[in-house]
């Protein structure tokens, strides 16, 4: 499963030249837009007449905007099929009990973060879990998505210290 949204993300990298998912939803001729009309609300997308759209938070801090598009840009991308039945709303990321929020989060983490960045800067001695999400300009909670990623795809080496949890948004 991983490495498919894996494959789908770096796919979308490597047709738009860029790992940012404002760049690419304008590229893909998605309507992005910030809404403050929804406050329990952190994104969502839908689909009408055969145009997807992005509501975005205009609350939420700038990199906080950034998670939440890559996020619903795996939506968009991962669960086409689902956005023309109903649209998907986010009231927190990270979720885990939710199969697609879970795939959303792994491609997010996948679009965002580089691969050789991560294992290059895991690799230096003396730094520990939350020195490297500070490095990365991470979260440590999108890090345990991409360090669950690496460890899918045969990353053995890498150790998960916080396991992916839901629900740290919300706070």
């Amino acid at each position: 499963m991983s490495s498919y949204i894996h494959d789908s993300a770096m796919r979308l990298i490597r047709r738009y030249k860029t790992r940012d998912p404002f760049d690419i939803l304008s590229a893909m001729q998605v309507n992005v837009f910030e809404t403050d009309s929804f406050k329990a609300l952190k994104g969502y997308c839908f689909l009408s007449n055969r145009i997807f759209y992005v509501g975005i938070s205009g609350c939420l801090p700038g990199e906080e905007k950034k998670v939440v598009a890559a996020h619903e840009l795996g939506h968009i991308v991962l669960h086409k099929k689902l956005l023309s039945v109903a649209p998907m709303h986010d009231t927190m990321l990270y979720r885990m009990s939710d199969k697609t929020e879970y795939e959303a989060n792994l491609f997010a983490a996948d679009l965002l973060l580089d691969d050789e960045d991560v294992l290059n800067a895991s690799c230096e001695e003396d730094q520990d879990y939350f020195s490297l999400c500070r490095k990365l300009y991470v979260s440590p909670e999108l890090m345990s998505f991409k360090l669950f990623s690496l460890i899918r795809r045969g990353h053995d080496a890498l150790r998960l210290p916080l396991e992916p949890e839901g629900g740290f948004l919300k706070k």
